[in-house]
Parts: C-alpha cells; sequence; structure tokens
C-alpha cells in the first residue's frame, strides 16, 4: 500500500474519532450538562485500555505519514498544495502538543470542560490557547479540503474544497465561545 493510501485510510479512522471529539466540543453550546453528558458517554470508548493507545498510535502514524509525504512531494508549487503543507504541520505541532498535555495532566486532574477552558478563560494564556484551538480546527477543515481539491485535480476545485477551511474556523469560533461560557 502506498504512502498516499496508508495516510488517507488512518485519517477516515482518525476522522471518526475526531468527529466524536468535536462533536463533544460543540456541544457546550447547548450548556455545560449537554458537554458533561456527551463527554460521559464518550469516554468509555475512546478512553478504552485498548482503543486509546491505538488511538495515540494512528495519530503518531499520522504525523509521521504526512511528514514523509511532504519531503517526497517537495517545495509547493500551487496554493492548494502550500495550504496543504502548512495546514499539516500546523496540525502536527498541534498534536504534539495537546496529546501529552492531556495525558500528562490527566493523573492529577480530570481533563474536562474545566481543564480545557482555563486555558481560555484568562490572560496571557488565552494569547496562546485562543488561537491554538482556533489554529488547530482551521488547520483540520483546510486540510481535509486540500486532500478533497487532489482528488479532482485537475478538475476545478469543488464547493466543499473552497468552503470548508471557512467552515473551520467558523467551527473553531464556536468551540472557543463554549470554551469561554463555559464559566463565565
Amino acid at each position: 500500500m502506498s504512502l498516499r493510501r496508508l495516510h488517507r485510510l488512518n485519517a477516515v479512522l482518525l476522522g471518526l474519532f475526531l468527529a466524536l471529539h468535536l462533536t463533544n466540543h460543540a456541544a457546550l453550546l447547548a450548556g455545560q450538562a449537554a458537554h458533561s453528558g456527551v463527554m460521559a458517554a464518550l469516554r468509555p470508548l475512546y478512553r478504552n485500555p485498548l482503543v486509546e493507545p491505538l488511538l495515540i498510535a494512528l495519530f503518531a502514524a499520522q504525523i509521521l505519514l504526512g511528514l514523509m509525504l511532504a519531503w517526497r512531494r517537495g517545495r509547493p508549487t500551487t496554493g492548494w498544495a502550500l495550504a496543504q503543507l502548512a495546514s499539516g504541520l500546523t496540525l502536527a505541532v498541534f498534536l504534539l502538543q495537546h496529546i501529552p498535555a492531556v495525558l500528562l495532566a490527566r493523573p492529577a486532574t480530570d481533563t474536562d470542560i474545566a481543564f480545557a477552558a482555563a486555558t481560555v478563560e484568562s490572560l496571557p494564556k488565552a494569547l496562546y490557547f485562543a488561537p491554538y484551538y482556533l489554529l488547530a480546527v482551521t488547520a483540520l477543515a483546510t486540510h481535509l479540503a486540500a486532500a478533497l481539491r487532489f482528488a479532482r485535480w485537475p478538475a476545478p476545485p469543488g464547493v466543499w474544497a473552497r468552503t470548508l477551511p471557512g467552515i473551520g474556523a467558523a467551527f473553531g469560533l464556536v468551540i472557543l465561545a463554549g470554551l469561554w461560557g463555559a464559566f463565565g
């Protein structure tokens, strides 16, 4: 199997987790109780002793595969290739910070909404973490958009490729609004 196909297959598997994870964050807009209810339903799935190490391994593999693909491709020659590279690198940096931070905090702290909201509720932390979360969600949508764009190559990009980055940015703002409102 090619690196590209393996990267795509891995992305599909991770996409299932990410859809659930981001849905949990979006539930904040319905209030803390809704968020806590979704989290209580999902945690047994992705914190399962068999599933969690697999998820971590899939994320590690995705980062490695993405870096290998970027290295093979070389310098981006189009705006879409640059968007794919920049969004992939943004995701890699985010994941290399986010996953260890959550795992290392967990023995002493419940990594619930209070844990996440504490990163954006006051200055100076919010100056780092608000863009951190916003860029991560935007990068995820942009990376997916670039994949959709290249799937149609050389035909013009479809509507999803053109709109997903904006949808990702808007959804990132929704998550931030939920985090800011969690204890306000």
